[in-house]
């Protein structure tokens, strides 16, 4: 170790008694250490931070850092984002905690009512995503409040370009048996637009007749009973590709690329 990472006796005692936490505000300190002053809790944490044993997230709140570090050494960086601000974990990031995709991603995606915010933290990006009313549906999974299953799929076909797109979100729904129907159209019911219903329905309705995956007789009726207009499956992009009458969308993905890796493609 550093000369300069060398700790004094008091900031030793400070350390070796949050060292075992994640994160730390300055608030708990308060707490734990009611006998020191407040000018000598503010020298501890600052001398802690500038010796890498604190990484300041913001304003009185820290990550501790078993092995001191300039850089923040992530070990959980669901955690993290969910300490810093209060949603749920969402989106490809939910879809990584429930093991429904094999990368780690490093956007991690946290949804809250009213709040768009995105910040760099080491390697990765936390990203805030504002989901207004329909920022809700969240279960507390591995410690971590995230998303239930049934609403990260909701949210996955919501907002897909947060997703993987629908090749990674196709590949999920195939990978999880476990995936309870009623409460994944209860979402639709309650917060969808008709063209999300449309495209949604062509999604599963594709995976139905390519994947021979049962996709319920009453799902696609509903999505289907609520179609209005004719629409696009990527609403910005150009209206080029097959047009789907059953479904008054143009395909403007293509099956190849949605269900690509059903080949490896």
């Amino acid at each position: 170790m550093k000369k300069n990472n060398y700790l004094t006796r008091s900031e030793q005692l400070v350390f070796d008694i949050i060292k075992e936490t994640d994160i730390i505000s300055i608030h708990e300190i308060e707490d734990m250490f009611p006998e020191l002053s407040q000018n000598m809790r503010y020298k501890i944490l600052y001398s802690l931070n500038s010796k890498g044993y604190l990484y300041r997230l913001e304003k009185g709140l820290y990550l501790v850092q078993k092995i001191p570090s300039k850089d923040p050494i992530i070990e959980n960086p669901y955690r993290i984002a969910l300490s810093i601000f209060k949603g749920y974990i969402a989106f490809s990031s939910a879809l990584r905690l429930y093991d429904l995709i094999e990368y780690e991603p490093f956007t991690i995606f946290v949804v809250m009512p009213n709040k768009s915010k995105k910040i760099a933290l080491g390697n990765y990006e936390i990203r805030v995503i504002s989901m207004g009313f329909r920022a809700e549906g969240l279960t507390l999974y591995k410690g971590i409040y995230v998303s239930n299953l049934e609403k990260t799929f909701f949210d996955c076909f919501y907002k897909p370009q947060y997703s993987g797109g629908y090749e990674t979100i196709t590949k999920a729904v195939v990978g999880n048996p476990q995936l309870k129907w009623k409460n994944f159209i209860y979402y639709f019911q309650k917060y969808s637009s008709s063209s999300l219903c449309q495209r949604t329905g062509y999604i599963l309705d594709l995976m139905n007749e390519n994947l021979n995956y049962d996709i319920p007789d009453y799902m696609l009726r509903y999505f289907q009973s609520r179609i209005k207009t004719k629409s696009r499956l990527i609403p910005t992009a150009p209206a080029r590709g097959k047009y789907i009458p059953k479904w008054k969308l143009m395909d403007n993905l293509g099956a190849d690329t949605i269900l690509g890796w059903v080949n490896g493609a």
